[in-house]
């Protein structure tokens, strides 16, 4: 097995459990967990792509990961506040509670 191989194998894995993350849980705070786990396997499976067969990576696809990562970073810090606003006005991070309050 090369490099190639198993960071394909390692992003992929990721993206799988961030989906199952995604699509069992119903807690707040986990869904954001499951989306950042998800982002950050594609960021692995790209950066993995991004790779030329003598082993260097292209700046484009590093300047693009940290880009991601980034962005990703902020996306959380966001999701959780709102869960916190969330959290302090109905008490529960239950979604399936959640969607019961609207009108």
């Amino acid at each position: 097995m090369n490099v190639a191989t198993i960071g394909f194998a390692g992003g992929l894995l990721l993206i799988i459990l961030g989906i199952y993350c995604l699509a069992a849980k119903s807690n707040m705070i986990r869904l954001i967990l499951g989306v950042e786990i998800l982002t950050n396997g594609a960021i692995v499976v790209l950066v993995t792509f991004g790779a030329t067969p003598l082993g260097t990576l292209n700046p484009a696809i590093i300047s693009l990961a940290i880009l991601a990562v980034g962005v990703g970073g902020c996306i959380a810090a966001v999701g959780l506040a709102i869960v916190i606003q969330a959290y302090r006005h109905y008490r529960t991070l239950d979604v399936r509670e959640l969607k019961r309050l609207r009108w």
